[in-house]
């Protein structure tokens, strides 16, 4: 009899896949949860709060429908939540827009090679898309295999920077609350002033990026496993996120307009330890850079085919030229900013979908297995 009991080797590999995937380059700069999260002050609880409830849902749907559908590929799943036309707009909207996400990687890998290192423009695309290509040339095994152990890693070390950046400017915490609730800084900010709003942006344009990674991911394994592994990362994600938000608003003065905040506030601490961080950084650009091509790629071409690999060098090759040539922060605001309210869109085709076929039924049955 095939043994059902829970892997946890296999829950912490999922984990740390999610928690990679979602710190990209706007997480690891802190440059999205500024413009999320820091810049509504004392009201960042509702964005955080908002975005935890969607982001927990929507992730066990996407696994927990892929499994009970047994899809082949993950970018299916729209056409079960929305219908043939609509489902389809969403597969290749997606795509499009993790393509763009994946632009968006290499053009802060460019900012933070340029900021803390002084590199020319294009040196840190490059060696971002290098890494990336030979990682995704392997498939989603290689992909969830190097998420899982690199994570952790990244999240443990935005906490260290943040916790010590909270310790130094404590008694500056307050003040520079109210000073953001008034807009003192007049910094860049998604929602227009409404925190439900962005919370259900950053949501949304996350949901984009999960949708078709996890409803493969369950599909092809045990879906009880990848549920737990991602109840777990929910946590480390939104604790990291409401630690490193009050670091930056502790330091807002200095944080509010740079293009990587989060090597603002390690240079705060020490030069030596910003020069790491930014390798952090790095890496955590790297994690979510992936998937983002994994699953562009991954509409128009079959993993694993000669065409799937020649597609991948050649949209790596032109996405790493078009970041060089764009604005980090502007791309971060706009591109997360709109794709994110349509995202939170499908949240209501999930639920109408859910609804009818009793999701709640099968996610009792997964976890009596």
């Amino acid at each position: 009899m095939e043994n059902k009991s829970v892997r946890f080797a296999k829950v912490l590999s999922f984990c740390g896949a999610c928690i990679a995937f979602y710190i990209g380059a706007g997480f690891a700069t802190m440059q999205e949860i500024i413009q999320y999260v820091a810049s509504y002050g004392s009201q960042l609880g509702i964005v955080i709060a908002v975005n935890a409830a969607i982001y927990i849902y929507t992730d066990l749907s996407f696994a927990t429908n892929g499994s009970r559908l047994k899809l082949e590929r993950g970018g299916d799943i729209y056409k079960h939540y929305c219908g043939k036309y609509i489902g389809g707009f969403f597969d290749y909207f997606s795509a499009l827009f993790c393509y763009a996400c994946f632009i968006v990687m290499c053009g802060g890998a460019n900012a933070t090679a340029q900021q803390q290192w002084g590199l020319s423009n294009g040196a840190g695309a490059i060696i971002l898309t290098v890494f990336v290509i030979a990682t995704v040339i392997f498939g989603l095994d290689g992909v969830i295999q190097t998420l899982g152990k690199v994570g952790p890693i990244i999240v443990m070390f935005i906490l260290i920077v943040s916790v010590i950046s909270i310790f130094n400017g404590a008694g500056n915490i307050t003040e520079n609350i109210k000073a953001v609730d008034n807009n003192l800084h007049k910094i860049t900010q998604v929602g227009n002033g409404n925190p439900f709003l962005s919370g259900a942006s950053y949501a949304g344009f996350m949901l984009l990026w999960f949708a078709s990674f996890l409803a493969e991911i369950g599909a092809k394994n045990r879906v009880k496993e990848v549920n737990i592994g991602m109840l777990f990362s929910a946590i480390f994600i939104m604790g990291t996120m409401v630690i490193a938000s009050v670091a930056l608003l502790a330091h807002i003065d200095v944080t509010a307009q740079a293009d990587i905040p989060a090597l603002i506030l390690a240079n705060k601490i020490s030069p030596a330890l910003a020069g790491f961080f930014a390798v952090i950084i790095f890496c955590g650009i790297y994690t979510t850079s992936v998937p983002l091509l994994w699953t562009s790629i991954g509409r128009i071409e079959k993993e694993g085919t000669p065409k799937y690999k020649i597609y991948t060098v050649v949209l790596g090759i032109i996405g790493c030229v078009i970041a060089c040539f764009l604005p980090y922060k502007n791309l971060v605001n706009v591109l997360y900013g709109l794709n994110g309210y349509l995202g939170f869109a499908l949240v209501i085709f999930m639920l109408v979908y859910d609804v009818r076929t009793k999701m709640s039924k099968t996610l009792v049955k997964e976890g009596e297995e």
